[in-house]
């Protein structure tokens, strides 16, 4: 069964485990005495020695102690290495609480929350099936259906059900001959040994989407052998300064925790070969040194670390999400950064600085310096939509190639070889060499206006580029230079091209200097277009290609020579279906930039008979941008890279649908990685469905009704689901943050991702709804973006497009297994049930008092009181009698309470009512906290209700009975008896249901 969230629930849900240390000084080093024979004994000891836990002031570690909330938080903190802490504001969380700063802690890691009366329970014991949901948030697991292989867990709450099956798969806890006991509370030696067993488990795929374990450093090393090897088969976290990984190729991802801080970590001869996370690092930094990283992401709050590149270190594509310090630093064969991308993750005002030369640079960002402190970027470019972005150069810093789809203001001394402008309302300062705009753009460059009716700026200076002296030159037309393309040449001439013939031309090449012959030459005149066979990618890669023509004779009609060159970078892919079906004359168009849908397309390609297609284009982060007729519209992300050539720059489509199908497509940014598509909705035999990567189809009577067509993993989509025979009713569609904490930051969240989602009806190639994710800050887990109203032909959206905390539920029962839907009533009955009833003053003795909100929702559910237990008062942190008496009791209906007698007592007395609810085979239990305040409460409420129906009345209406009871129970004094405050609160209370 599905997990399902309710409301109430999150009273428990919010559980999480930590053990922190009050009031336990004891000597660490020393054994503590009650462990001696005890089953936990060496984990003990060594979560001891390692500081994790404490012992009391008698030297015992309590073992077999019952741990709170608050002790399990600061427990979690300390073995996790977690330090970054939330601001909270529970009442009962005082910053004067040892507990406050774990608390803070463990709400901003999100393993552990409050209550929704604002309360934390920070004293309140941790039973294990909350044990098993707090692992479940920790260790990010998914939910599993395992628990029903036991037998007292088989009729578990859904909120709990899904987590004990996760920690039962992953092997965190397990159960014994009495079953998973999930009622019980968790001891310490319990706590201890699970999160041991956390640390060192493997993720799962109810963690992952890959089998890949986790290996965890927490605390200050050197790790890795001093010579060779070592073969980390899965993923890594450190999470503490002054950490080195040494000798390592990490075949998963690597995380660099915010447990770093402020201090150091060191990479030495690593190999990352998944992707690469920097929370952690400060001023000083994280040293990359005679290391290769492939994707690397800097997520780190407040924007202060500094990365540095040494040896042969290579990063092969770096994408910021915050500000930072890149550094190229005594590089000898490393390549340092190869791919840099400013992503829009990336919070307005921040800072980006760099130190080395760059061989490409994408701003995404918007409202971000960049600081060119030293050395250049062969090529930069800035993303079309992209706005107040400022770029800041040195006399010590070049651009060779600047593009700006995106308005900027480039300043300082530096130098400009290229620039390329598409967007007006740029300025420009430093010198610029070479200037070309695009039509009717205008831009300001070096103080004089260029483009439009203005002329180009052309400036001629020494071969040594970052020699200072130029000549400017102004010329009255386009500069006549030759644009090098892999495949083609294309001239700018004084002369039209159409008078000119291949016959007048002598086209000679080079290849890195040497001699290269070009094939299959031919010279369109209508276009000035030289085309030739393209270079082999992976035989060319890296090298410089050079053309020159000149006139073939005196005679010649092309009356000058040109020349230009390209450097042969680029990618290759396969354009495939969900069914691996390859797909043929798929175009796309490639724009430089990530998420880059419009503006100058740098490159066009098309796909061969099997679906593969070469991208011959500078290094960059390109946006593909995929069509064919019968396909839907989409795009792919691909990384041309300075000294590797790119395979399988890969995506996959999906057909639109034919007539009568309806097809809902998702597409999102870089972050998060993972993000899941989930479809609700109705089926033939009155029951409903939940299509998503967990069950991607919906067949009835061996027809398919509905599938996920397209399933991706890993960043920008899409995902694809289709209704492929339509039943009349409601759907629901959302979007899950699968990876949330994929990068442990902000940058992750839904909210951030640039998620947008298109529905298509039939074969019609537009959308027929669009939905863009709603921005902001905010880290809810679920967007539910529309509910949809089939009716035979008719369509109706009703919009939602909101970011939730929890999934969106259908309003159809999701499995017609009947132990299933009799739990779903129940739980939908427990809705109707408050947990928390304060009994008003007009409440009367021996009568009947419900707990129900509503009517039930199935008239088949037995429900009863199974248990009134009377809960000691607090009173300066020591528990008083409120009074021997009893004020609750069972009633002679089964889901009624009654009031026995009035609280005469000092303080209001609480009491937790335990409701039992039965259907079939299924039953729940809920706890629901009832006050009976006091007496003197009671009359204080009654007198003022009373005081406001006087002051309320209208003339004429006769207020003598309310007079006279205010007046009596003005005459109590503090030596009247209970009966004559009884008699005063029935009176009050007659006086005004006849009133």
């Amino acid at each position: 069964m599905k997990k399902r969230n309710r409301q109430w629930m999150m009273l428990l849900l919010s559980v999480a485990i930590a053990l922190p240390t009050w009031g336990l000084t004891a000597t660490e080093s020393a054994q503590a005495s009650d462990i001696q024979n005890h089953w936990a004994k060496d984990v003990l000891t060594q979560w001891q020695n390692k500081g994790y836990i404490s012992g009391f002031q008698d030297g015992s570690l309590q073992p077999d102690q019952s741990v709170t909330r608050s002790q399990l938080a600061a427990m979690i903190n300390k073995s996790f290495g977690f330090t970054q802490a939330g601001s909270i504001a529970y009442q009962d969380v005082q910053p004067s609480d040892w507990f406050y700063h774990d608390v803070a802690i463990a709400k901003s890691q999100g393993y552990m929350e409050g209550y929704k009366n604002n309360t934390f329970h920070p004293d309140q014991k941790v039973t294990r099936q909350e044990l098993a949901v707090i692992l479940t948030s920790l260790k990010k697991l998914k939910s599993s259906s395992s628990a029903t292989r036991m037998k007292d867990t088989v009729h578990s709450p859904s909120w709990s059900k899904g987590s004990i099956g996760a920690v039962i798969d992953n092997g965190l806890m397990n159960g014994d001959e009495k079953g998973f006991r999930p009622k019980d509370t968790t001891t310490r030696a319990e706590a201890v040994t699970v999160l041991e067993r956390s640390l060192e488990s493997s993720n799962n795929t109810n963690t992952s989407k890959s089998n890949s374990p986790t290996t965890t450093y927490n605390t200050a090393g050197v790790y890795g052998p001093a010579s060779g090897q070592q073969q980390i088969t899965g993923d890594m976290q450190l999470n503490s300064a002054g950490s080195t990984l040494r000798n390592m190729v990490i075949e998963g991802d690597l995380l660099l925790g915010a447990g770093i801080g402020e201090g150091d970590a060191i990479l030495d001869h690593v190999t990352v070969k998944g992707t690469t996370t920097i929370n952690g690092g400060g001023i000083n930094s994280i040293h990359l040194q005679d290391s290769t990283l492939n994707t690397t992401v800097i997520n780190k709050k407040d924007g202060n670390v500094r990365v540095v590149t040494t040896g042969t270190t290579t990063v092969q594509q770096m994408i910021l999400q915050s500000g930072g310090l890149l550094e190229e630093k005594g590089l000898t064969t490393g390549s340092g950064f190869t791919n840099v991308v400013l992503s829009n993750q990336i919070p307005a005002g921040s800072t980006v600085s760099l130190k080395g030369r760059i061989d490409s640079m994408d701003i995404s960002s918007s409202s971000v310096l960049t600081q060119l402190l030293t050395g250049s970027v062969d090529n930069l470019a800035v993303a079309s939509g992209t706005t107040d972005n400022k770029i800041s150069t040195t006399t010590s810093s070049s651009i060779q190639s600047l593009t700006l789809n995106g308005v900027a203001k480039v300043s300082g001394n530096g130098t400009i070889e290229k620039a390329y402008i598409n967007v007006a309302g740029t300025t420009i300062t430093p010198r610029v060499n070479q200037t070309t705009t695009s039509a009717g753009v205008t831009a300001r460059i070096e103080g004089g206006m260029v483009g439009g009716e203005q002329v180009v700026t052309n400036i001629r200076k020494d071969d040594n580029k970052h020699q200072e002296s130029s000549t400017p030159v102004v010329v009255q037309q386009p500069m006549q230079s030759l644009d090098v393309r892999n495949g083609q040449a294309i001239l700018h001439l004084n002369q039209p091209t159409n008078e000119l013939l291949l016959s007048d031309m002598e086209v000679t090449a080079t290849l890195n200097g040497k001699p290269y012959t070009l094939t299959n030459v031919i010279y369109d005149s209508v276009t000035g277009v030289l085309q030739f066979d393209p270079l082999n990618l992976k035989y060319a890669y890296n090298k410089v290609l050079e053309i020159t023509i000149t006139p073939s004779s005196p005679a010649s009609r092309l009356l000058i020579t040109t020349k230009g060159n390209l450097r042969i970078n680029g990618f290759t892919g396969w354009i495939s279906e969900e069914n691996s079906a390859y797909v043929e004359g798929m175009t796309i168009n490639f724009r430089r930039g990530v998420g880059v849908t419009e503006g100058p397309i740098a490159a066009t390609v098309t796909t061969n008979e099997y679906g593969d297609y070469i991208a011959t284009l500078p290094p960059g982060t390109y946006t593909g941008e995929l069509k064919k007729e019968g396909y839907i519209p989409s795009y792919l992300i691909a990384t041309s890279l300075a000294d590797k050539y790119n395979y399988e720059q890969d995506a996959i489509v999906s057909r639109m649908p034919t007539e009568g199908k309806i097809s809902i497509v998702l597409t999102w940014d870089a972050l998060p990685y993972d993000e899941d598509a989930h479809l609700l909705g109705p089926t033939p035999d009155g029951y409903g469905f939940h299509t998503s990567t967990e069950n991607r189809q919906y067949n009835y009577q061996n027809q398919n009704y509905v599938s996920l067509d397209t399933d991706n993993m890993s960043s920008y989509g899409p995902e694809v689901i289709t209704i492929n025979k339509r039943v009349d009713g409601i759907y629901t569609f959302y979007v899950q943050n699968y990876s949330a904490t994929a990068n442990n930051g902000e940058a992750s969240t839904l909210r951030k991702s640039s998620a947008t989602v298109k529905v298509y009806n039939g074969a019609y190639r537009l959308p027929m709804k669009t939905y863009h994710i709603p921005v902001g800050d905010g880290e809810e887990p679920y967007w539910h973006v529309f509910d949809m109203n089939v009716d035979r032909d008719q369509i109706s959206f009703f919009d939602q497009n909101m970011l939730v905390n929890k999934p969106p539920i259908s309003i159809y029962h999701q499995t017609p297994d009947q132990g299933d839907l009799d739990m779903l009533d129940l739980e939908r009955e427990m809705e109707l049930i408050s947990s928390y009833s304060e009994l008003s003053y007009d409440t009367k003795v021996d009568e009947d008092i419900s707990l129900r909100l509503s009517n039930s929702i199935n008239s088949n559910i037995n429900t009863f009181v199974s248990d009134i237990e009377l809960l000691p008062h607090i009173v300066d942190g020591h528990p008083v009698g409120v009074t021997d008496d009893t004020y609750l009791t069972t009633s002679d209906t089964e889901d009624t309470i009654r009031l026995a007698q009035y609280n005469g007592s000092a303080y209001a007395a609480d009491y937790n009512v335990t409701l039992h609810l039965s259907l079939g085979g299924a039953d729940l239990e809920m706890t629901v906290l009832v006050k009976v305040p006091t007496i003197d409460t009671w009359i204080e409420q009654a007198s003022v209700e009373a005081q406001s129906k006087i002051n309320t009345a209208t003339a004429g209406q006769d207020i003598t009975a309310l007079q006279t009871a205010l007046n009596r129970k003005n005459a109590l004094t503090s030596s009247s008896t209970t009966e004559e405050k009884i008699a005063v609160l029935e009176e009050l209370n007659h006086v005004l249901i006849s009133f």
